[in-house]
């Protein structure tokens, strides 16, 4: 550049002429950037599913702080600075969850941007990145039944994850009580409170967690393959077995709330009614139950018949 400019010019190369020339080719750190390509949190490819996740997520829990709001004020009416108070909390509780959940969606997408788009490469001998060579003999043959549904996975991984966190780091959220006016709560606060769950329950949680961490390295192994095989379905299988397995361990075993009639009496304040309660809670946990394990052997049942069918596709042979 500084030869072309020189002849162009008729001028010798001096350091005014070296400077405009630098200046034009721009900054080190610029130039630097350009060798980089592009680097995101989220990227193009999965930025409209992130949003997609969360505005549902938010919507949820939006619409959960305004009925909770809704039936926490029906219970202070006449009390206008109970009132205040009341939606004060509510409000900063509501920034306090949709921050959480900001920052966990955008930290588990992260994860994904980063295992599923990560540019396969290997270093060449001056240590600079090469692009592999691609290959149309590396196509997989496909049928419909093999493809994996991203939005399926996502949501399944955020499930799980929001289970583990709960479940392991903020168990009170598992309670209720009252408190202000005499007004119930389900949840945490500042009020008397009393476990819904009781430590039956937390002794399958360790066993839970690990079936939901494999779920979700699995469904990231699915999301970066893009498609199943023998090997995923034969994991999927075992891993909803292993969960119908915990479940009737759970319903068969000691009860797994750690509601009394005595604490619904002093919350509800009429013991009818917690000694009526109480049989339909017990039911309630024990149809949770059912049902999980009556969707568990659906699930085992389809993703065997599709492990059969996998098998019985013609592979792929290249001409």
């Amino acid at each position: 550049m500084l030869d072309e400019r020189s002849q162009k010019s008729g001028k010798t190369v001096d350091e005014e002429m070296t400077s405009e020339v630098l200046k034009a080719y721009s900054s080190p750190d610029k130039v630097a950037g350009t060798y980089l390509g592009e680097r995101y949190l989220i990227g193009p490819r999965l930025y409209p599913t992130f949003i997609l996740v969360l505005r549902f997520v938010l919507m949820v829990a939006g619409m959960g702080a305004a009925i909770s709001l809704g039936v926490t004020l029906s219970h202070t009416i006449g009390n206008p600075h109970t009132e205040f108070e009341t939606v004060v909390l509510a409000v900063g509780n509501l920034i306090v969850i949709l921050m959480t959940i900001l920052g966990n969606v955008v930290l588990i997408f992260a994860i994904l941007e980063w295992a599923l788009f990560r540019t396969g490469a290997k270093d060449n001998i001056k240590g600079l990145s090469l692009e592999k060579e691609w290959d149309p003999r590396s196509l997989t043959r496909l049928s419909p039944p093999n493809q994996v549904k991203m939005g399926e996975a996502i949501l399944e991984i955020l499930a799980c994850f929001a289970a583990i966190v709960i479940f392991n780091f903020f168990p009170e959220i598992f309670s209720f009580g009252y408190g202000i006016g005499g007004a119930w709560y389900i949840g945490v606060g500042n009020w008397t409170n009393f476990p819904l769950l009781s430590q039956a329950f937390f002794y399958y949680v360790p066993y839970l967690t690990l079936v939901w961490a494999l779920t979700i390295i699995l469904d990231i192994v699915l999301l970066r393959m893009g498609h199943w095989n023998t090997v995923a379905y034969t994991s999927l299988i075992g891993l909803k077995v292993i969960g119908i397995m915990i479940a009737a361990l759970m319903l068969a075993g000691p009860s797994l709330l750690a509601i009394t009639v005595e604490a619904l009496t002093t919350s509800l304040g009429n013991a009818q009614w917690a000694q009526s309660m109480m049989p339909i809670l017990t039911q309630l946990v024990n149809l949770v139950l059912w049902l999980a394990i009556l969707l568990g052997n659906l699930d085992v049942i389809r993703f065997t018949y599709r492990l059969i069918m996998n098998r019985q596709l013609p592979t792929y042979i290249p001409d």
